[in-house]
């Protein structure tokens, strides 16, 4: 049946009003999407203009400042700066002067250490350094980390927080730029740092003090009344005091420490694993680079209260020197130094804890490095590890003990 003119005009009139809605929803819909592109693209170009961490240049319309967290502007530094040479570390490295190892052994260093970093961390830094730089030299320092497993990663900063900045997309490093945490980091004028989003974060203006902790606890240093002073501010280190004295009256009574052997074959498969995992890959895969490897040396304090008392813990770190030696050593573009023997370790006024040493010891092992003192071969390290042994065994720990009782109490 056919409709009414009135039908048919009312038909058109429904179906016009239907299709002025659906523009009118369509252009609300275009508009949304527009603002929220508009809005992402500002971020995105603002972003990349800004680039707070220059993971894709160098600082433009602001004054050169950088973020003293390693493990999230050293990819910057890496993309952005120009070096061919580095340092990587954790804090035993952290002191190093770039300007000091590129005098000592030429090249034009960078210090890219990282505190508290495990071998894990360093690999994942290290293949994004390699894959864009063509590296030279390369100094990194051997920590005997025992209960440390091979692929374990720092519970404080796990991997998927930084090492999207270091993989072969460099377009996913944006993500720094779109957690809204880290907006605070993006305002250098201001003295704040953005600590609450990236935990122990200061801003820098020189990237050859960038990671340095000295002096920020040069009245550590000094000795005995310096380590007492110190461990009235920390409850930690006033443990670490406690337990020196402890260890000395144990000693003194011919006691000693001992763990069992499936133990401590389990740290010494630990320490190697996580070496040859980690480190060793990037040894033989850059031949064309030379490594400069240094087991940090501690006080001689430290070794003697492992040699005297903490007996499997200071085996497990000969063996791991043994391992690396033993590896690593026979590769035509490695060194690997060995410190302990070395007189400015007997003084604890060189350290500002058990393991810390100072910054002028940085230079000195530069020094050494560069003259080639300390070198440890397949042919010398037992002559090196008897000779350690022998003076952590001969170290007074008694006397030193009494001289903390005194200015503790």
């Amino acid at each position: 049946m056919e409709k009414t003119a009135a039908e048919r005009g009312a038909a058109a009139g429904t179906d016009k009003h239907l299709m002025g809605a659906q523009t009118a929803h369509r252009r609300f819909c275009l508009g949304v999407l527009g603002t929220v592109c508009a809005l992402f693209g500002s971020l995105l170009l603002y972003g990349f203009l800004f680039d707070p961490w220059q993971l894709f240049h160098q600082p433009w319309f602001r004054k050169t400042v950088f973020i003293n967290n390693a493990r999230f502007q050293n990819a910057g530094i890496i993309n952005s700066h120009d070096f061919d040479s580095a340092i990587l570390g954790n804090s035993m490295a952290e002191n190093f002067s770039a300007a000091e190892a590129s005098a000592q052994l030429g090249g034009k260093f960078l210090n890219l250490s990282m505190a508290g970093s495990l071998f894990s961390e360093r690999q994942i830094v290290l293949e994004h350094l390699f894959r864009r730089k063509k590296i030279k030299q390369m100094i990194i320092s051997l920590d005997h980390l025992p209960f440390v497993r091979a692929g374990q990663y720092s519970q404080d900063m796990p991997p998927e927080r930084f090492a999207f900045l270091y993989n072969r997309n460099p377009f996913d490093d944006f993500r720094l730029y779109f957690d809204i945490r880290l907006l605070r980091c993006w305002n250098f004028s201001k003295k704040n740092s953005c600590g609450e989003e990236i935990p122990g974060t200061a801003r820098v203006k020189s990237v050859e003090e960038l990671y340095q902790w000295f002096p920020y606890y040069v009245k550590a240093f000094g000795g005995v009344k310096a380590w007492c002073r110190w461990g009235k501010k920390s409850p930690e280190f006033n443990v670490f005091l406690k337990e020196i004295i402890r260890v000395a009256d144990i000693v003194a009574q011919g006691s000693k420490d001992v763990w069992k052997e499936q133990f401590l074959s389990e740290c010494r498969s630990n320490s190697r694993s996580s070496f040859e995992q980690h480190i060793l890959p990037v040894l033989q895969a850059q031949p064309e680079t030379t490594f400069f490897l240094f087991f940090p040396p501690y006080s001689r304090l430290w070794y003697a209260m492992q040699e005297q008392y903490y007996v499997s813990y200071y085996k497990s770190y000969q063996l791991f020197i043994e391992d690396v030696v033993r590896t690593a050593g026979a590769l035509p573009n490695v060194r690997i130094f060995g410190f302990d023997n070395q007189d400015f370790t007997a003084d604890i006024a060189n350290y500002k804890d058990q393991s810390h040493y100072h910054k002028d010891i940085n230079a000195k092992l530069l020094r050494l490095m560069a003259e080639g003192r300390g070198v440890l071969t397949t042919e010398n390290f037992p002559a090196y590890l008897k000779e350690i042994a022998g003076l952590a065994a001969s170290y007074d720990l008694r006397a030193v003990a009494e001289q903390f009782e005194s200015c503790m109490n």
